[in-house]
């Protein structure tokens, strides 16, 4: 009987590496099939076929209109921020183009038999998520969980320190930093390790920011010395910024190991060579460091420590190679940061060991696990109520972020008016007690509830938030014996029919052509989601009972082995209107619904009749009132002095004006 092999995936923004778990207990790399531990993170849309790695990105310099990269950055978006040949696709189906190719190497070293979990961002909200475990369904994966990285990481740390048995060789605990600095993203997590288990005390992020960016101010530099001499910038032409990425990506590397480096910039027939210095990459990259460090100091103040309570800091992702990133934090820790694992390794690493924790868990297993993980919510969870007091919206908390998992929490809520019928819960995430400044993740409504319901009935409501990201929301209407196991109802969320059909496309050999169709259906697909997914409205409402300043402390939960191969948790963002492909037509906007009139029509034009006469009167009786307050000052002047009659107005003009005697006579009888 075979064995099922653990697998581990670090699905990265720029590049991808893979491990597995050997027969000895220790895990390995494996190889792509162009014998490289690394695979660049991009696909390349032909007509005929799609390419992913080496030769995707040789493909995009010439035909950047086909070339997608960076796609981790828009996961959770309804599509991918570029149009590939022309349309708009999602960008969990680019992403599973490129487990695809990952699956084939895999099946090369390891064959068929065997788990995966895929690694993301410890960052990264639920909608992220589940649209990381349907890129891993379409890729026909056969996908255990998904694993936050930095935990990932520390796993593959603990490895290496002899921490993932009770019968280490390590007995003290260490608290352990971890700081993740990626190709697109960023995560510090605090760890607490100590022989046979690993628990996340803390963890924060970004999930916009990379060593991208690093490489987007450098490329700013660049251009705008090349537009200094050529009076062009490259970076309105794909073609030419596409060139002058890979150059820049190339000077990032070299200003690591050296003090200087080259950029060569192309654009047309014009080129230029831009020197640049360590000095000046760090400076014009300052802010973005200290973002990190903003990040980390928090991280510490959540957990209530400080770098005193440190015991290693762990350097982990390709921008970590950078100098700044190990000087700075070793001037705030004191510590000099550990690299003893491969900072790109790390994470496969880490989610290979997890992937075998995973199966060691599952009913069938003939070994329980050696070592128990435990992590936190990164992102509060709520529902969205009115407060009696106030009767405004507001985001009742009902897991904290940074929450042990798994955990379960209640809430109790009321109703709004008599005999209320149905009651909707909105799911929301993130800290703000302001509806609007947090993630909608979705909705659950309960309907039909018992007729005759009095003002103020309670309503009970409780999350259960598991490992694997799956959230279970249960409604309870007591005195009606009332219990209903509620579903999400996503916005943005692709369906299980969407899924199997771009499984069913992508297990195909082949390109654009081939589901061109299938990109419109899904677009259009999308567009009938947003416009069903209509807002609660206030009949449906629930009241926030007492409006509680600080939600109760949610009940962790005993850890228990997912129930499913895919996460089903799933959470979505606002969504981003999605713009139409060219090949779409446009559809007529749908109208508005207009308002009945609250007075007859025919008043409407008489009231703006009056309106302009009024202001028509104002305008004449202001320039009325200037003349005459004009032809009395000039009455006062001519008054007190005769002389100052400059319009040479007639006497008789002037009613007190008189004939005055000659010289030498004297006036009177």
């Amino acid at each position: 009987m075979s064995r099922t092999r653990a697998v581990g995936i670090d699905l990265g923004t720029t590049y991808s590496a893979v491990a597995w778990v050997q027969d000895s207990g220790k895990t390995a790399i494996i190889p792509n099939s162009e014998g490289d531990t690394l695979t660049p993170s991009l696909a390349f849309f032909d007509d005929k076929e799609v390419l992913v790695g080496k030769e995707a990105k040789k493909l995009g310099l010439l035909q950047p209109g086909r070339y997608a990269d960076c796609v981790k950055r828009d996961m959770g978006n309804p599509v991918y921020s570029r149009t590939i040949c022309g349309e708009y696709m999602p960008p969990e189906v680019i992403q599973a183009w490129i487990l695809k190719k990952l699956k084939t190497d895999i099946y090369q070293a390891v064959g068929p038999d065997m788990r995966v979990v895929i690694t993301v961002p410890a960052f990264f909200d639920e909608l992220r998520r589940k649209a990381t475990a349907d890129a891993g369904a379409m890729a026909a994966l056969p996908v255990l969980d998904v694993v936050n990285e930095p935990t990932a990481a520390a796993l593959a740390f603990g490895e290496e320190l002899g921490f993932l048995s009770p019968t280490g060789t390590v007995s003290e605990p260490l608290t352990v930093l971890v700081y993740d600095l990626g190709g697109g993203t960023f995560d510090v997590t605090l760890l607490r390790m100590q022989p046979g288990e690993l628990r996340t005390l803390a963890t924060d992020g970004d999930v916009r920011l990379g060593g991208r960016d690093w490489d987007m101010r450098l490329a700013d530099l660049a251009a705008e010395a090349f537009m200094r001499e050529h009076r062009e910038d490259p970076r309105q032409n794909e073609a030419s910024l596409q060139r002058l990425m890979t150059e820049v990506e190339d000077a990032k590397r070299t200003l690591s190991a050296r003090q200087s480096a080259t950029i060569r910039v192309a654009h047309g027939t014009s080129a230029t060579t831009v020197a640049v210095t360590r000095e000046q990459f760090e400076q014009i990259t300052a802010d973005l460091l200290e973002r990190t460090a903003y990040t980390a100091r928090q991280v510490l103040t959540s957990a209530g420590l400080t770098w005193q309570d440190v015991n290693r800091v762990l350097l982990v992702g390709g921008s970590t190679r950078m100098p700044m990133v190990g000087r700075m934090l070793q001037e705030l820790s004191g510590i000099t940061p550990d690299q003893r694992v491969h900072p790109d390794e790390a994470v496969a690493r880490g989610a290979a060991i997890y992937a075998g924790y995973l199966l060691a868990t599952q009913p069938d297993s003939l070994k329980p696990p050696a070592f128990q993980v435990t992590d936190v919510n990164s992102h509060s969870l709520g529902i969205e109520g009115i407060d009696p007091r106030t009767l405004r919206k507001r985001n009742v908390v009902i897991i904290p972020r940074n929450t042990p998992l798994p955990a379960k929490v209640k809430e109790r809520f009321v109703t709004r008016g008599e005999s209320q019928r149905s009651i909707a819960v909105q799911v929301l995430e993130g800290e703000s007690t302001i509806p609007s400044e947090c993630t909608e993740i979705g909705r659950t409504v309960l309907r039909d509830l018992p007729p005759g319901l009095p003002l103020g009935w309670p309503i009970d409501v409780s999350y259960e938030y598991g490992t694997n990201g799956r959230l279970t929301v249960m409604a309870v209407v007591p005195g009606t014996e009332r219990e209903v196991k509620l579903e999400l109802e996503r916005e943005s969320s692709m369906s299980d029919d969407r899924v199997a059909k771009w499984k069913q496309a992508i297990s195909s050999e082949g390109g654009f052509d081939d589901f061109s169709d299938l990109i419109l259906e899904e677009i259009k697909a999308a567009r009938s989601r947003q416009e069903a997914y209509a807002p609660v409205t206030a009949a449906e409402h629930v009241s926030a009972h007492e409006a509680p300043p600080a939600p109760s402390r949610p009940e962790p939960l005993p850890a228990a082995a997912p129930s499913s191969p895919i996460p089903v948790a799933a959470p979505v963002m606002q969504p981003a209107p999605i713009p139409a492909p060219r090949s779409w037509p446009a559809m007529p906007p749908t109208p508005a619904p207009v308002p009945a009139p609250t007075t007859p029509a025919k008043t409407v034009r008489p009231v703006r009749r009056s309106r302009r006469l009024a202001a028509t009167v104002n305008v004449l009786g202001f320039l009325l009132s200037s003349l005459l307050g004009l032809a009395i000052g000039y009455y006062v002047l001519c008054y007190v002095n005769p002389k100052g009659n400059f319009l040479q107005l007639p006497p008789n003009w002037f009613p007190w004006t008189v004939e005055r005697p000659a010289a030498g006579e004297e006036s009177g009888p």
